[in-house]
Formats: structure tokens, C-alpha cells, sequence
């Protein structure tokens, strides 16, 4: 363009031709900017099982005062893009495939940027320090082991306020008017007590030894599957590993002990 102005002597082709490298230099510095001083942090993981995704929230600052615009994210082949506002901060969410259990290690992701007119590409590679658990494959169905649902007791205490319907007895001075059996008093039978039988829950021991699985890590998604069987049915549990011996808890917080224990097993610490 710029000889075709030179050779015609136009000086409209020549308005065009240097507006034209005007934009193509302003392009190249706000491609630039777009990354230039972003920083890249890990707030958060979200654990998995073997074969789904691990999710890791990056937190994305950017201090300066212009917005950012199209900020590709990619890592493990796994790309998306967002914008971030002036002075502001964005959460982003990145899911990565997990196919063994363990620590999954995020390393490096790549920040790429072709704002404003897609004329550049910019882009920088962050190793970002940090993991998440990968919790073993639990198989589809393991009936608990015999010797696990022999050693714990089941307590069967009837009082005030139990779940579930005993029986009647004698009326004692103090009882709840709200258990007393009105329909006995109606038929002349004096006033009797209704009963209520509370249960406490079992307390399952899931050992290494009752696995049936041949390998590490067969055994491994088994005492995964008791492990959640019994923390759907409220229960309290304790697991045994080589090594490792947790007291029978109940509660998602002893579920993720134990899972964590699981994913851990074999590492060195």
C-alpha cells in the first residue's frame, strides 16, 4: 500500500496506509498489556476419584486499572477463557482428569491473550505450586465383610425422646403428658407410658485384611466402597490399614480422613 501511494502520489492511500500501522502498533502494545502484571494464584482444590476430574480454583488478581479482556487458561488440555474488571479478582474453576488415585499435581498452565483485534498472540506459562487428592475408584457393590459387622454392638436404650415405638409401661410421676396412652385411660385401663427405643449406630471396622482383592489397589477401591455404604447409612467407622489405624468416627470429616488415607496409601511420607 505504501508503494502503490508513493508511485500515484495519493495522499489519501498514504493516510490509509500509515492509520493501517498505527492500529497494527497499538494492537501490539494492548495485546501486551492484556497479560502483563496478572497474577495467578491456587485458592482451592476440590478432591475426586480415580477416573473423574479433579477441580482446582485459580484465583486471577488483577491490580492494575484497566480491565482485562478474553484471558485464555489452559492446562492439561483443558482451555477457557474469562475477563477480569478493573481492580478486581475472578475465581476460575479448572477441571483435569484424574486416572489414578494419588496427588495430582496442577504444574504449569499457559495465560494466552489475542485482545484486541486478534492480530498478536500473547502468552506466558505459570507453574502454579499445588496438588489435589485423588481418591481411589470405589467397585459398584462389596457387601461388608462378616468380621466388620460382628465387632461392633448395636445399643438399644429406651428413654424419653428415643425414634422409635417400644412398648408401654406403668405411668411414673414426672412422665411427659405428651407419651401418656389417653386411649388406655378411656377404657378404664389406668394410665400407662408409651416407650420409645433409641439406637445408636454400629461401629463398622474396616480392615485391610478382609479385602478380597488380590492387588493394592483392588483392596483399595473395595474399603472405598464400605467406606461410603457406611457414611449413607450414618454410620460410625474405623479403618485399618498397614500402618495406619483410624478410631471409629462418624461424620463427613472422618470420611475424608479415611478417603485421604486411602488415596495416600503406599507414598512415602
Amino acid at each position: 500500500m505504501l508503494l502503490g501511494a508513493m508511485n500515484y502520489s495519493n495522499s489519501m492511500a498514504f493516510v490509509l496506509t500509515f492509520w493501517l500501522g498505527s492500529v497494527w502498533l497499538v494492537s501490539l502494545l494492548y495485546t501486551y498489556r492484556n497479560l502483563a502484571k496478572l497474577e495467578v494464584k491456587l485458592a482451592t482444590t476440590e478432591p475426586c476419584f480415580a477416573g473423574g476430574y479433579a477441580v482446582f480454583n485459580l484465583l486471577l488478581n488483577n491490580h492494575q486499572a484497566g480491565q482485562r479482556f478474553d484471558i485464555g487458561v489452559k492446562g492439561h488440555h483443558c482451555t477457557n477463557t474469562i475477563s477480569i474488571n478493573a481492580e478486581d479478582h475472578r475465581l476460575f474453576r479448572l477441571a483435569i482428569p484424574a486416572p489414578q488415585r494419588g496427588r495430582l499435581k496442577l504444574g504449569r498452565i499457559a495465560l494466552s491473550s489475542c485482545y484486541p483485534l486478534g492480530l498478536f498472540r500473547a502468552w506466558a506459562y505459570v507453574d502454579v505450586e499445588g496438588d489435589s487428592l485423588v481418591y481411589p475408584c470405589p467397585v459398584e457393590h462389596a457387601p461388608l465383610p462378616q468380621t466388620s459387622q460382628a465387632s461392633g454392638e448395636r445399643i438399644d436404650t429406651a428413654e424419653e425422646g428415643g425414634d422409635d415405638f417400644h412398648g408401654f409401661r406403668r405411668y411414673h410421676a414426672g412422665d411427659s403428658p405428651r407419651h401418656i396412652f389417653w386411649k388406655a385411660l378411656a377404657r378404664e385401663r389406668g394410665l400407662v407410658t408409651k416407650q420409645f427405643q433409641q439406637h445408636q449406630s454400629l461401629e463398622q471396622w474396616f480392615d485391610w485384611v478382609d479385602c478380597r482383592g488380590v492387588d493394592v489397589e483392588t483392596r483399595l477401591s473395595q474399603l472405598c466402597r464400605w467406606l461410603l455404604d457406611a457414611d449413607n447409612q450414618q454410620q460410625r467407622f474405623g479403618l485399618r490399614l498397614p500402618g495406619v489405624v483410624l478410631s471409629p468416627a462418624q461424620g463427613e470429616a472422618q470420611l475424608v480422613l479415611c478417603l485421604t488415607q486411602l488415596a495416600l496409601f503406599g507414598e512415602p511420607e
